[in-house]
C-alpha cells in the first residue's frame, strides 16, 4: 500500500505543469438563456393538461367551452388584482424578488393636474405613458404659449399618432384573451377590406402644420410616416395621392412604405398583370434608390401574389421570389413558406398535382436543423404556417403520411407556439382528425386521438360525429363504453339542443350493435348507458312540473336563499326534451338486461306524453318490450303494447300478435281482447295470424 502511495506521489511531481492560465473567452447570453435551455428540454405532453389549466384534478378542464370560460376568468382575475395594486399602491410597494420585477409593482396613475405646465419634459412622459391624445393637446398648448420644443419630439409624437392612428394605443391582452382574441373582438373575419384610418384626425391636423415649416430631411419622415399610417389603416386613395405628392417633390420613399405600398396592391390594382406591373415597378425605384429589400419586403409581395389567387403565373412567380431571396442573404421565414402554400393551392380543387407541400417540408427539416432545433419568429405571418400546412394536406393533397409528418414536426421543440389561437388550434386538429377518420385505421388514429384528447385539443361536434362513424365502420366494439365517458367528459352529455346528435348517434351505434351477440357484461354496461342517461335527464311530464311548482310556491318561504334562487332559475333553464327516437333506442338498450321497470316507465312516458313528443316509438323497441312482458308474464302490459302496435300501423303486428297467442297463461278475456285487436287491424298479414 505505501509503495502506491510512492508511485502515485511520484508520478504527479514529476508531472509538467502549465505556467499559466487562459480564461475562456466570455459568451454573452440573454437575461432569459437559462430558461430558454431548459424549454428545449420539454416538449409538449397531451397526457397533462397545459399549464394554464393545470388545478385540482377535479376541476381540470376537458370540453372547449370549460376551458374557454377558465382561460377568461382567469383573465379578469388578473386584471381585478391589478386593479387592487394600482388602487392600493401604498400596500405594495415591498420587494422580495432579485432582480426587482417592475410589472409586480403598481402602475403609475396618470393625474392631469400635473400637466397643466406644458414643456417638452410633460410631452416625452406622456407619450412613454402612451397618453397620445392627451400629449397632442400639451403640444397645442405649447405652441398657444409660444413654448419651444424640439423638432425631435415633434415628429416622435407625430409617429404615435400615424401609428396609432390619432388615438391612444389599446391595452395589451393578456396571454388567456389573446388566445380567444378571435371571438372576443375580431369582428371583420371575412378577410374583406374595412377603411379605419380617422378623416381629419390629430394625424392629418399635425401633418398639415408640420408640413409648412419641414426641412427637407423632415419632409422625408413626415411624408414616410403619413404615407405608412394610411396604408396601414386602408386608406388607399389618401395614401397613393401622398405618394405621389412625395415623387413629385423628390421625397424618397423609406423602406416600410414600400412594405406597406406592396402588401396593399391587390387594393390599388385591380387586374393581376397590373398589380405584378406595379410590385416590378416598386422594386425597380427600389434599386434606383439603393433601398436594400427586407424579409417582410417579400412577404409582402407573396402575400399579394397570394390574393391572385387564379393566376397562371402565380407560381412560378413566386419560386423566382424565393431565389431571389436567396440571392439577397435572406431565409425564408414560415410566413414565406404558408404564403408559397396559398399561392401553389389556391382553393380546395387546384394544387393537388403540384406536391410542392412535401418538398416545403423537406426544406424546413433541414432548415430546422441548421438552426439548432429552433425556429425564431420572424415575421408576423409566420403564425399561419401550421394552420395552412395542416388544411392544404388535408382537404387538397388527402395525404395521411404527409398530414401526421406535418404534425411531428409541430410537435417538436417550441414549434407549437406558432398556433397562436385557440381557433387555428381547433380548425388545425379538426382538419387533422376528420382525414384520418376517413381513410386511416385504428390502430394509428386512436394512439393519436388519445395524446391529443382533451389536455391539448377539445373537439367539436362535428369531429365527435366522424369519430363515432369511424368506431361504427371499424365496429371497434371495445371502444364503445370508453367512449361513452369521453363524451361526457367533453361535456357533449348536456341539456344544450345541438348537443342531441350526438346522443342520439352514440346510443342508436349501441343499439345496432346489440343485434349481434354479446356477452351479459356488455348488455350491463350499455344499459347502465342507458341508466345514466335517465338520471341526467329525469323523466318529467307536464303535469308533474306543473304539480313540482306549485309545491315550491308553497314551500318558498322555508326554503333557505339558495334553494330559492334555484328555484326562481328553474324556469329559465334549457329543459331536455325526449322523443320517440330517444325512448326506444333506451328501451333497447335496457331489455337486454332485462329492466322491465326503467323499460315500462319509458313506455309510460311516451303514452302520456304522446300529444307533445315527436316520432313514434319504432318497431324494435315495441316488440322487445313485448317480449320481456311476455317473459314475465305481463298480459295485460303485452297486451297495452300489442294495441299500440296497432294503433301505429306496424307490420310487426302479425308477429306480435302470434308471440302473445303462443302464451299458455292467457284467459278467455286476455284472448278476446286479442281477437278485437286483429279484428280492428287495417293490415292484411295481421288477420292471417291464427289465434287459439
Amino acid at each position: 500500500m505505501l509503495l502506491r502511495v510512492f508511485h502515485r506521489f511520484a508520478s504527479t511531481s514529476n508531472a509538467t505543469r502549465a505556467t499559466s492560465f487562459t480564461y475562456p473567452q466570455r459568451l454573452e447570453r440573454s437575461s432569459t438563456a437559462i430558461l430558454e435551455s431548459l424549454n428545449s428540454c420539454v416538449q409538449q405532453d397531451g397526457g397533462n393538461p397545459a399549464y394554464l389549466f393545470m388545478d385540482d384534478p377535479f376541476l381540470i378542464p376537458t370540453s372547449s367551452h370549460e376551458k374557454r370560460q377558465l382561460a377568461l376568468s382567469k383573465a379578469s382575475g388578473k386584471k381585478a388584482a391589478r386593479w387592487i395594486i394600482d388602487r392600493y399602491s401604498y400596500a405594495f410597494f415591498h420587494d422580495v424578488a432579485t432582480p426587482s420585477i417592475p410589472s409586480y409593482f403598481p402602475n403609475y396613475t396618470f393625474n392631469e393636474n400635473e400637466f397643466i405646465e406644458p414643456d417638452e419634459t410633460t410631452l416625452y412622459k406622456l407619450m412613454n405613458w402612451n397618453k397620445i391624445t392627451k400629449a397632442y393637446e400639451i403640444y397645442k398648448k405649447c405652441l398657444e404659449d409660444k413654448i419651444d420644443i424640439a423638432d425631435s419630439c415633434k415628429y416622435a409624437l407625430f409617429d404615435l399618432l400615424c401609428i396609432y392612428n390619432s388615438d391612444n394605443p389599446m391595452e395589451a391582452l393578456l396571454p388567456e384573451e389573446d388566445w380567444y382574441r378571435r371571438d372576443l373582438f375580431e369582428t371583420n373575419q371575412a378577410g374583406s377590406i374595412k377603411r379605419t384610418w380617422k378623416e381629419n384626425g390629430l394625424a392629418e391636423q399635425m401633418f398639415e402644420e408640420l408640413k409648412q415649416t419641414a426641412t427637407n430631411e423632415q419632409k422625408t419622415r413626415l411624408y414616410n410616416s403619413f404615407a405608412s399610417g394610411l396604408l396601414k389603416y386602408n386608406h388607399i386613395e389618401k395614401a397613393m395621392t401622398t405618394i405621389e405628392e412625395m415623387k413629385q417633390a423628390n421625397i424618397p420613399i423609406d423602406l416600410t412604405t414600400y412594405n406597406y405600398l406592396l402588401r396593399s396592391t391587390s387594393y390599388i390594382k385591380e387586374s393581376y398583370d397590373m398589380r405584378w406591373q406595379f410590385i416590378l415597378d416598386c422594386l425597380q425605384e427600389m434599386k434606383q434608390n439603393s433601398i436594400q429589400p427586407n424579409l417582410r419586403t417579400f412577404n409582402s409581395i407573396l402575400y399579394t401574389l397570394r390574393r391572385c389567387s387564379t393566376y397562371e403565373r402565380g407560381p412560378a412567380l413566386a419560386l423566382a421570389l424565393l431565389n431571389e431571396m436567396r440571392q439577397c442573404g435572406i431565409e425564408p421565414s414560415l410566413g414565406s413558406w404558408a404564403h408559397l402554400i396559398m399561392i401553389f393551392y389556391p382553393n380546395d380543387q387546384l394544387g393537388y398535382e403540384t406536391q410542392i407541400l412535401p418538398q416545403i417540408i423537406d426544406e424546413l427539416e433541414k432548415q430546422y436543423e441548421l438552426n439548432g432545433n429552433q425556429f425564431e419568429w420572424k415575421d408576423i405571418d409566420d403564425s399561419e404556417f401550421f394552420f395552412n400546412a395542416m388544411f392544404k394536406a388535408t382537404v387538397n393533397c388527402r395525404d395521411i403520411d404527409l398530414a401526421k409528418r406535418i404534425h411531428r414536426f409541430l410537435m417538436k421543440g417550441s414549434n407549437s407556439r406558432f398556433i397562436p389561437d385557440g381557433f387555428k388550434e381547433q380548425m388545425y386538429y379538426a382538419n387533422l382528425f376528420r382525414l384520418l377518420f376517413r381513410v386511416d385505421i385504428p390502430e394509428h388514429v386512436l394512439p393519436l386521438w388519445e395524446s391529443a384528447v382533451p389536455n391539448i385539443y377539445s373537439p367539436s361536434m362535428n369531429v365527435v360525429e366522424d369519430l363515432i362513424e369511424f368506431i361504427s365502420t371499424w365496429n371497434i366494439k371495445e371502444y364503445y363504453v370508453r367512449l361513452w365517458s369521453d363524451l361526457l367528459m367533453l361535456g357533449f352529455i348536456d341539456h344544450r339542443q345541438n348537443n342531441r346528435r350526438i346522443l342520439d348517434r352514440y346510443l342508436f351505434l349501441l343499439v345496432r350493435t346489440t343485434q349481434e351477440k354479446l356477452s351479459d357484461e356488455q348488455m350491463k354496461q350499455y344499459a347502465n348507458i342507458a341508466r345514466q342517461v335517465l338520471k341526467r335527464f329525469p323523466l318529467q311530464s307536464e303535469e308533474s312540473e306543473q304539480q313540482l311548482n306549485n309545491t315550491n310556491d308553497n314551500q318558498q318561504q322555508e326554503t333557505t336563499a339558495d334553494q330559492q334562487r334555484k328555484t326562481q332559475l328553474r324556469p329559465f333553464q334549457q329543459k331536455f326534451e325526449y322523443d320517440g327516437h330517444l325512448l326506444s333506442n333506451l328501451i333497447s338498450l335496457l331489455i337486454p338486461a332485462d329492466d322491465w321497470e326503467a323499460s315500462w316507465s319509458l313506455y309510460e312516458y311516451y303514452l302520456s306524453n304522446r300529444n307533445t313528443l315527436i316520432n313514434p316509438l319504432n318497431e324494435r323497441s315495441l316488440m322487445s318490450l313485448l317480449s320481456l312482458a311476455t317473459k314475465k308474464n305481463y298480459i295485460d302490459r303485452a297486451l297495452d303494447i300489442i294495441e299500440t302496435i296497432n294503433e301505429f300501423g306496424y307490420e310487426c303486428l302479425s308477429d306480435a300478435l302470434d308471440l302473445l297467442n303462443r302464451n299458455g297463461n292467457l284467459n278467455k278475456q286476455d284472448r278476446q281482447r286479442l281477437r278485437t285487436i286483429q279484428k280492428n287491424s287495417s293490415l292484411e298479414s295481421a288477420h292471417n295470424v291464427k289465434l287459439v
